[in-house]
């Protein structure tokens, strides 16, 4: 795993309800003993700007293929068979239990996004992402406006930069992850 991750540190800093913990048999023949698996049954992933998928009636995550119409897609062989498990804005994220890469899929098509070279760093993503905006002191001065913004868009620099050293899948050309981190900074997530 790429990052290093507490449920206990998320769960204090975020309470127990911001935290998405996927229950047992929901990610269908993906190995339990993987470290994906792992994170998703015990560790979980902040909800937020990561919302998690619905579930079949069967109790596991829909596979692409029962989730994704392909056609529009530029997908790779074989990710009909990965977990879609749950979605960020315009984007489903799926899960391929083969590598334990997380795949996005943007809502109207186009090419299959590599966001996350493994989940704990969409799960340490997510984590900062929500604890700067539940933690960021905005002024009640609003000739302080500009500096909040400036403040705030500055985090959010320390957050890529501590993501990208690890992992730079987020943060690569075309990654709806820069679209995000921009309307946060415009404050529209606060």
């Amino acid at each position: 795993m790429l990052f290093e991750l507490s449920r206990e540190e998320m769960v204090s800093s975020l309470g127990e309800d911001a935290i998405f913990v996927a229950p047992p048999g929901s990610l269908g023949n993906t190995p339990h003993s993987s470290p994906a698996a792992e994170i998703l049954l015990s560790v979980g992933i902040p909800t937020g700007v990561f919302q998690p998928q619905a579930r079949m009636d069967s109790g596991r995550f829909p596979l692409v293929d029962e989730k994704i119409d392909l056609d529009g897609y530029e997908a790779p062989s074989g990710c009909e068979a990965w977990v879609v498990f749950g979605w960020i804005p315009l984007t489903h994220l799926a899960l391929d239990p083969q590598t334990g890469k997380v795949h996005g899929f943007p809502e109207n098509g186009g090419p299959v996004q590599d966001l996350h070279s493994d989940i704990s760093s969409l799960a340490y993503l997510t984590f900062a992402l929500h604890r700067l905006l539940k933690e960021f002191a905005w002024s009640d001065d609003e000739d302080d406006e500009d500096s909040d913004f400036e403040r705030l868009g500055e985090a959010l620099e320390g957050i890529r930069a501590s993501v990208e050293e690890r992992d730079p899948l987020p943060f690569s050309s075309g990654s709806i992850w820069l679209a995000v981190l921009d309307d946060m900074a415009a404050g529209m997530w606060s």
